[in-house]
Parts: structure tokens; sequence; C-alpha cells
């Protein structure tokens, strides 16, 4: 009974571990084109006209050289096909898909994602402004057969960061870029698992077996399986307590207690690895804080207690961060977010939460004194920490800056929605009042916000 149930909590662990991985490189693939994506300068470069210049020799060209896209498509808001590029050599055709074509209907997906946010959301800005943590949610992913290999699929719509940009045409263009599942890829998925033989197979399995792990197209068919030769700790158990019976039949306590402190120290190590698990689950993998799950549930607790105990959200999203990817690599600007992490992490006391909640966007929930002067103080510290100089290694450094949105409650709301979005709204206009600053939420946040939505509605062409 013990070697069955080992095996079994074995396999499932790495059965748990294979689907998380799977999901963070959909996460991974959908953060890289956000990069480029979530542009005023791309947006306005897919706007009629387009600039074929600036699509083939930086957009195109990024997405493949700096994150290694082996195949981009362009779909306009018509099913069109603008653009397709096997990495960096780009075709411009104008081609209408077919409405089955797999790249149109995952596009479509990701339109329609897209314009059910706008609907849903209660922002004045939601004609075109997507936080980053939201766009990943829009971006739909699949599997799918690309010039006749297996491939990931992610697609994601292109649009404005500040909105500096003209409405002239219906959009937005919708970004697909591929990913073959080839041995490059299989190799670079094991590292990550370090799993025994990991192999991929096309199609669905001709037997069903407790090893095979399907992944399925977007329409639920099985698009094919991943197998490998997984874990047996109960093998283990076997092999060590056969020969102690045999060669310790007289003395069957001894074996007893000998069998039983190796499976309860087994039992502790899986305990150990699922315990790993739900970390990785509750997360960021790059910084270590808590991710947008886990910090919903930490505001969750902190509204139940209140009136009795007010907090504070504050909403940060770094300054000047793209040129530190574009100038240094990625590897430094991964460097700038850690160091970013541990400066927020010991500004804040152990009972504050700090959460990386998508690219560059931090959010802080504060659960000590709430009032103006102690956060306006905390928010100077901020400015002034996150502006020292951040070593990226091989002895450079770069200076970036923060900006602050900050919603107190109950004063801004009493629902995690209310809170975040006033937070976000203060954020914008710090942003909007020269960046690297701070301002807290409250009614001039929303008539800012208002009073510049509707400034933009008279600046479209067409409006009366």
């Amino acid at each position: 009974m013990a070697w069955r149930e080992a095996d079994k909590r074995a396999l499932e662990s790495e059965q748990f571990r294979l689907s998380y991985t799977l999901e963070n490189v959909f996460r991974e693939i959908a953060r890289d084109q956000i990069v480029l994506a979530q542009w005023d300068t791309s947006f306005s470069a897919l706007q009629p006209p387009i600039d074929k210049d600036f699509i083939e020799e930086e957009f195109v060209d990024e997405l493949a050289q700096d994150f290694g896209f082996q195949r981009t498509f362009l779909v306009g808001p018509d099913g069109r096909l603008l653009a397709q590029a096997v990495e960096d050599n780009t075709r411009f055709e104008n081609l209408q898909l077919a409405p089955d074509n797999q790249i149109r209907k995952l596009a479509e997906a990701t339109r329609q994602a897209f314009e059910d946010r706008k609907e849903s959301s209660s922002s004045v800005f939601a004609e075109w402004f997507v936080p980053q943590s939201a766009l990943i949610e829009i971006a739909a992913t699949t599997y799918a057969v690309v010039d006749g290999s297996p491939a990931l699929l992610s697609a994601i719509p292109v649009l404005p960061d500040d909105g500096n940009v003209r409405f002239t045409a219906d959009y937005p263009v919708v970004l697909v870029n591929a990913v073959y599942l080839d041995d490059a890829w299989i190799a670079d998925l094991n590292e990550r698992l370090a799993y025994r033989d990991l192999t991929y197979f096309a199609g669905a399995p001709e037997r069903e077996h407790p090893t095979n792990h399907l992944i399925h197209t977007a329409d639920g068919t099985v698009f094919g399986y991943f197998k490998w030769d997984h874990a047996k700790p109960g093998r283990e158990i076997w092999m060590m307590a056969v020969p102690m019976i045999v060669v310790l039949a007289l003395i069957t306590a001894v074996v007893a207690f000998t069998a039983a402190n190796r499976i309860s120290r087994l039992s502790a190590s899986l305990e150990e690895s699922e315990r790993r698990n739900r970390h990785f689950a509750l997360h960021d993998p790059l910084t270590g804080l808590p991710n947008r799950h886990h910090f919903s549930d930490c505001l969750s607790f902190a509204l139940d207690d209140l009136p009795e105990r007010g907090f504070a959200v504050l909403a940060c999203d770094l300054d000047r961060f793209k040129p530190v990817n574009d100038s240094h690599g990625h590897e430094a600007g991964d460097r700038a977010l850690c160091a970013v992490a541990d400066r927020l992490t010991h500004l804040v006391s152990e009972n504050d939460v700090v959460s990386r909640i998508g690219g560059d966007e931090f959010i802080i929930l504060l659960t000590r004194s709430t009032d103006r002067q102690t956060l306006s103080s905390l928010a100077q510290q901020i400015l002034a920490d996150i502006a020292k100089p951040i070593d990226v290694g091989g002895g450079r450094s770069v200076e970036i800056g923060i900006s602050l949105g900050i919603a107190a409650a109950p004063e801004c709301g009493t629902s995690e929605k209310d809170l975040i979005r006033m937070a976000d709204m203060a954020l914008y206009r710090a942003k909007e009042k020269g960046r690297n600053g701070f301002e807290f939420a409250g009614p001039h946040s929303v008539e800012a916000a208002q009073s510049r939505g509707r400034m933009d509605l008279k600046t479209q062409p067409g409006h009366r």
C-alpha cells in the first residue's frame, strides 16, 4: 500500500508541476509580447497606412531576436492577415483569412476578450487602456500546427500605453506569435522540470496511461501529450523492506520500526514537495513576491476587519524601465526588478504585503497607520530608495523611478475592485503630472479621470 501510494503521490506531483510550468510558459510569452504590443508607437504604426519600415525593422526584428519567436502574425479587426514573418523575414500580404483558420480564430477570441473587458470596466480609460496584469489575462493561447510543425500560439491585442495616439480606424490589431515544440524547446522545458526522458508526442495516445499528460487545443481537442519516466519512490521502499524482512525475520519489531521511519521520511519529502508547489502557485517566480492571487487573498482578510482597522493600497509602476531592457538586455531588467522588490520589502513592516502583479507593476497592502502624513512619508521613502542607482552586473548601473497611487480604506472604498480602481486612477494621475511622484486617491482622482476622458473624446476624429 505504501509503495502504491508513494508512486501515486509522486506522479500527481509531477503532473501538477508540468501543468503549472506550461501555464507559466504561456504567461512568459504574453509578458514578452506586451513589451511591443502595449506601446503608443506600435499602435500608431498599425493605423492605416501601416508603417511597414517600423513593423519590419523594429517590431518584428525585436520579437524574433530578443524573444526568439519563430513566427509572427498581425491580424486586422476584419480578419485580414496584414503581415506575417518567419523569424525576422517579413511579408506584407493583406490576405483575408478563412473563418476556420486557427490564427484568425485565436485573434477573434482575443479581440472579443478585449471588448468584453471594455464593456464591463467602469474605468474612463477602458476604450484603450488595460493594465498589464489584465492584458495577460486577455491574451488567448492554444496549441496548433504551424507550417507543418506543432507550436504554441499566443495572441494579444496591440494597444496604446499612454494614449498619445490618433484612433483613425477600427482597432485593435492582434499580434499572434508561434513557438515551435521542437527538440530545443523540449530541452528547455525539461531544464525547469528535470524529468527523465521527457518526450512530446503529437495527437492522441493509442491507449490511456496514467503517465500521459494530455494537452488540448482551444476547442478541447487533444493536440498531443507528454510522457516521461516518472519517479517511483515506492520501488525504493520495496527494495529496502524485502531484504530487511528476510534477514531480520526474528526481530520483527525492529524491521517494522525501520520501515515506518523510512516511510515517514518519504512522506515528509512528498509534503515538502507539495509545499513548494503551493508556494510557486502563489508567488512570482522572478522576485519571490506574492502574486496577484495571493495579494487578493490578503486584501480580502484586510477588508474583513473594516471599519475597525483601516488600511491602504499603493499601486506602483516603474518609470523609465523599458529603456533598461532595450539598452542592457532582459537579464539586466530582471536584476532591476529583483532590486526594486527587495527595496520595497525592506521599507514596509512584516505585516504588510508587497506583490508583483505584472511586468513592472507592483502593489502594496499597508495594514499599519493610514493617516495621510504617515503615508506621505512612506511614499517619499519609496521614491528616494527606488531612485538610487541599481547594479545590473558587468560594472553597469541604471537609474529608474517609480510612480505611486495611494487609496486608503474605507475612505476610497470597501471592496477590492473599488480600492484597486481608485489606486490605479491616482497612479495614472501621478504619471500625468510628470511621473516619479505619488498621488492620493479621492474625489479629485475621479474628476480628473473623467475630465481627461471628455478631453480625449473631443480630440477624436468626427467628434462634435
